[in-house]
């Protein structure tokens, strides 16, 4: 192994690739070094300046704390933690997939919007992950853990290209097991997710995070912020507001049943919210599966990787060539450091510290596999060795970044850490009088006249720690003053017929002079308005499969494209397609029309009919795969009345030349005619 190809080890990872440089830690993709497997984790490593100081290494011991023993599909796993070379550091699951956030975006780049049912499906899922967290008990004592995650934003919700939802970053979650107490008038979040109650200075509880998750879907839903404004006095003033807008009246395809559901989990008065997240996700999933019965979870994969396709393929190739190094070498290093013992065992504090008793009393001992012993505070618990604290494997990982605070001081500031916002508010702030103030770089001091703050704001020995946080370039920092999202591309509500499933209708994979060879596709056709749920696509009579209102089409030749809803007429179009950029095409709004149906019985003549329906001549297999048959539009009197409409069908056997003429007229909507019974 040269020294110029040779990567960077730290302790028993491999350094990969670097995800995030911030100013306060660095994150990184990494591979775990073990003699018969290896994984891939993400590795959180706090700088060596913050590594030391006291009050941040309370703060990473908090979170350590309430995230190592949770073990859930829908929580981020962390699997080792310690300290190495006077770093700080945590191993997490590496998440293979984006941040919400980076959803949003994409589809923002691209004009399109969340589908209602794969939104719907998200926050299912964070509400399952969350109520886990928030009814966890330590297997060993019993005892509640009773956290909180107080930092819910589309930032912290993880979607892997494998369709997993994952909830991350604990870093400010309020827990039973967390040494440090958050000060009075203190506020730790995003400004843009608080929950009024927080404003009005309430005790938190679960229901703090379900106003959260309803504020990240109503953004979903409606491709917006919630509460948006100019400064973060407004924005503040907005949220003890609390006027929610019914999401269905910016985006017309949400469902009135999904806009309760919404509505409740963001409702002011938290008693009047759902009990428990796991209450929302039931009432989620009713929905889900009552308006979208078709709905799978692979649907979530197939969205991200259709999303993602150019970044997911640069990523594989990059995943292929770390699979290529040859890890013997740093294996043998790792042997030879841990069989000899080389050095002394590191801890968080230096050799003069460790000369006071105090000093020690108070340090938190983290070795890299060197001390099967943690010690805090004067106790002494037993840890495992990193090789023998990697459970099973699984994929991104979560933010990085705290606040620290001096030991001695009330200070009570505000700073931004990668997307972490804390802002200090003197106790009770209410619907009255606040007033702003700003002190320093990404800090703000947000003051009411409210009677119960009784200490005064000091900067201490914040303040020069403060000036190093301001220049972090955390990558999880979420901007307020976030552009608008463009108009919506989805189609307008219609009305729904009866729930007569639209048939899968002339799907020609055996009519030779019909069937194209769609695998040499290189044409796109952009469908502007196009509702997956509602809407079938057909390009020369076969169905096709639509990836983000994106259909496939043929390239210099002539195709009829054709959109049908359930009880709307069916729009039809002569289309040709050039060359292989993507073509934008509007689908206009379809008025109703009534159909009866022709069906074929399962005792029928085998072979294909001729026929033609507004305009555009078909041609079906015999007997017809559709259960439902074929829709033919009855006619309209010039008083809109209903009238019978005759159509000519050709019969060919199979095996025969001869085609025969049969005439069908359908009299009523809704009505069936079996085709084999006149053959």
């Amino acid at each position: 192994m040269s020294e110029t190809n040779k990567r960077e080890r730290f302790g028993r990872y491999l350094i990969l690739d670097h995800l995030v440089d911030g100013g306060m830690a660095k994150i990184c993709r990494a591979r775990f070094l073990g003699e018969q497997a290896d994984k891939v984790v993400a590795i959180k490593m706090v700088q060596p300046q913050f590594s030391k100081d006291e009050a941040f290494k309370t703060m990473f011991m908090d979170e350590i704390k309430v995230t190592f023993g949770l073990l859930h599909p829908n929580v981020i796993q962390t699997y080792d933690y310690g300290m190495h070379k006077g770093q700080l550091f945590v191993a997490m699951e590496y998440c293979d997939g984006r941040n919400l956030k980076e959803y949003l975006d994409k589809l923002k780049e691209r004009k399109f919007v969340f589908p209602v049912e794969i939104s719907t499906y998200i926050i299912s899922q964070a509400c399952q992950g969350l109520f886990y967290a928030h009814t966890f008990r330590d297997k060993l004592t019993g005892q509640e853990s009773n956290i909180i995650h107080r930092d819910i934003s589309p930032h912290n919700i993880m979607l892997t290209y494998d369709g997993s939802v994952k909830i991350i970053d604990f870093g400010i979650a309020k827990s039973q097991k967390n040494t440090e107490s958050t000060q009075a008038g203190t506020i730790k979040g995003k400004l843009s997710y608080l929950a009024p109650e927080y404003l009005e200075g309430e005790e938190l509880d679960a229901r703090y995070d379900q106003f959260a998750v309803g504020i990240t879907l109503w953004e979903m839903l409606c491709s917006r912020k919630l509460f948006k404004e100019n400064n973060d006095l407004a924005v503040l003033k907005k949220i003890q507001e609390c006027k929610i807008p019914v999401p269905s009246s910016i985006n017309p395809n949400v469902p009135k049943e999904l806009d309760e559901i919404v509505l409740k989990a963001l409702s002011k008065d938290r008693n009047k919210r759902f009990d428990n997240l796991d209450q929302m996700n039931r009432a989620l999933m009713k929905f889900l599966y009552a308006k979208y019965p078709d709905f799978n979870a692979t649907d979530l994969s197939y969205f991200a990787q259709e999303l993602f396709r150019d970044e997911i393929k640069k990523d594989r190739e990059k995943m292929f060539e770390f699979g290529k190094i040859d890890i013997r070498p740093y294996l043998d290093e790792l042997k030879k450091e841990l069989e000899g013992g080389s050095g002394p065992r590191e801890s968080d504090n230096s050799a003069a510290a460790s000369n006071e008793p105090k000093a020690r009393e108070r340090e938190q001992i983290l070795d890299f596999g060197f001390d099967d012993e943690v010690k805090s505070k004067g106790k002494t618990a037993t840890v495992k060795k990193a090789a023998a604290a990697l459970p099973k494997p699984s994929g991104t990982m979560t933010g990085a970044g705290a606040v620290s605070k001096s030991d001695k001081t009330d200070s009570k500031v505000n700073v931004d850490v990668g997307n972490k916002t804390t802002t200090t508010l003197k106790p009770g702030v209410t619907k009255s009088g606040i007033k702003k103030s700003t002190e320093g770089t990404r800090t703000r001091i947000l003051k009411s006249d409210a009677k119960s703050a009784k200490k005064k704001n000091s900067a201490g020995v914040v303040a020069a720690l403060l000036a190093v946080v301001a220049g972090c370039a955390g990558y999880l920092y979420y901007s307020l003053k976030e552009p608008e999202m463009p108009a919506m591309t989805e189609t307008p509500p219609v009305k729904h017929e009866p729930d007569r499933k639209v048939a899968s209708q002339d799907q020609q994979q055996h009519a030779p002079e019909m069937n194209h060879d769609f695998g040499a596709d290189k044409g796109q056709l952009a469908l502007a308005h196009f509702d997956k749920q509602k809407m079938q696509v057909f390009v020369d009579g076969v169905k096709k499969e639509v990836e983000l209102s994106v259909v496939k089409v043929p390239v210099g030749k002539d195709f009829i494209l054709r959109i049908q809803i359930e009880g709307k007429k069916h729009f039809i179009k002569e289309m040709r397609v050039e060359n292989t950029s993507t073509v934008e095409l509007e689908i206009p709004e379809m008025p109703s029309i009534a159909y009866g149906y022709v069906n074929t019985s399962s005792s029928c003549a085998h072979g294909e009919i001729r026929f033609e329906i507004l305009g555009e001549k078909r041609v079906s297999q015999i007997p017809m795969a559709e259960s439902f048959g074929i829709g033919f539009p009855l006619g309209l009197d010039e008083k809109g009345q209903l009238t019978p409409a005759t159509y000519e069908i050709f019969f060919k056997k199979k095996g025969e030349d001869i085609e025969r003429k049969i005439e069908i007229t359908l009299n009523r909507e809704d009505q069936t005619v079996d085709l084999c019974e006149l053959l």
